[in-house]
């Protein structure tokens, strides 16, 4: 429900590319209200034109942090640490294949009419794979692992950037949202300044972001933090660089580059 995959899926209802059968929305448990609203329209949008859509979940990612963190199990999602104030890294991520990838698969199979486990042969059939991966994010077109699965990339084919599928949605009359998880630690300051003007999301990401702080010193962690800097996130300065008073010739923006 993004700016590419909204524009691959208008595409095919405009009948410039070759209409799926089938769309899946993987949904994370933590997706924007305006993403979710975006998809409510998107929906009968693309039925209408005969494109089924099925949404698919594999919990709330939120939670799913939460608890591991308290729990010392494995959190499936990239937090920055700090141990006295210097910053350690980033955790490993694994979001993007527990919660996405993984039930996105588990429904495909179904389609195919596969039972859990059970082996995939040719009288099954195939899927065509189409992806909303834009020519400025080509390092993300890969084959896909399953035998049954061929990925394509129309927006490629197209040789499409970002920027053009804003431009052809626009033309179009269409608009469409980043799509990212609310509490994504991938976000820029653009993109965190999104999510504050919205008071609801903004108060569930502090809640989050001081919670994470809170188990880790309980477990004798080094500190966890949402944004780059690690630094509290309801206490970093989002200001732009002309609010600073520091003229510039563009604001970088989320390319959602963690897949999510």
């Amino acid at each position: 429900a993004g700016v590419q995959s909204t524009t691959l899926a208008l595409l095919a209802v405009h009948g410039e590319i070759e209409k799926p059968s089938d769309a899946i929305f993987a949904d994370t448990g933590w997706e924007p209200k305006e993403v979710m609203d975006h998809l409510k329209w998107l929906t009968p949008v693309m039925e209408e034109a005969g494109i089924k859509l099925h949404i698919v979940s594999d919990g709330s990612l939120r939670e799913d942090v939460l608890q591991a963190r308290t729990s010392k199990g494995f959190t499936p999602m990239p937090i920055y640490t700090a141990l006295n104030g210097q910053s350690t890294g980033m955790g490993r991520r694994s979001c993007t294949q527990l919660y996405k990838i993984k039930p996105i698969v588990r429904k495909q199979r179904e389609l195919l009419g596969l039972e859990y486990r059970q082996r995939w042969t040719e009288q099954h059939g195939l899927i065509i794979n189409l992806m909303g991966i834009s020519l400025d994010e080509i390092q993300r077109a890969k084959d896909n692992q399953h035998r049954f699965i061929t990925n394509e990339f129309p927006l490629l084919d197209l040789r499409m950037k970002r920027t053009d599928c804003l431009a052809w949605l626009n033309k179009h009359g269409y608009t469409a949202p980043r799509s990212a998880c609310i509490g994504c630690p991938y976000r820029d300051n653009k993109s965190w300044r999104q999510i504050k003007e919205n008071p609801v999301e903004w108060a569930e990401v502090i809640e989050f972001d001081n919670e994470i702080r809170r188990i880790t010193k309980e477990k004798n962690q080094d500190k966890a933090y949402l944004h780059r800097t690690c630094i509290p996130l309801d206490e970093v300065d989002l200001s732009t660089e002309e609010e600073r008073g520091q003229g510039t010739l563009f604001d970088a923006e989320c390319e959602g580059m963690c897949g999510i």
